[in-house]
């Protein structure tokens, strides 16, 4: 696939959806990626802010487990490599107003489609 940063960014707006839903399955309604201010922040910078809650997955999956979660964090855990921009890493900045809209398409496709399997 060739580097299609509308393609990158409606990938990283399912990834961030699939990120908060598994961190607010394991810490709570009250989880970090569920403030819009972080939102914003991750819709411009989704290395920057993304990267370490990608890192965390696992973290949140297993306190989703411990908080009786297990088969919905494992559905949405088990979608993140499908989630991943092709390139070698998450881009580094969406600040062209298409490339915004396009990471919140994403997002409300993902938050949709994790509706539907959990």
């Amino acid at each position: 696939m060739t580097n299609d940063p509308k393609a990158e960014a409606y990938l990283c707006g399912r990834l961030y959806a699939a990120l908060a839903e598994l961190e607010r399955l394991g810490e709570g309604d009250h989880h970090s990626l569920g403030r819009a201010d972080v939102v914003r922040k991750l819709a411009l910078e989704p290395s920057k802010h993304l990267t370490k809650h990608l890192h965390a997955a696992g973290k949140y999956l297993l306190a989703a487990r411990n908080r009786g979660q297990a088969r919905s964090a494992a559905v949405v855990f088990r979608s993140l490599p499908d989630l991943l921009p092709s390139g070698r890493g998450l881009p580094d900045s969406l600040r062209d107003s298409a490339l915004q809209e396009r990471f919140h398409e994403g997002r409300a496709a993902q938050e949709a489609a994790i509706g539907k399997a959990v």
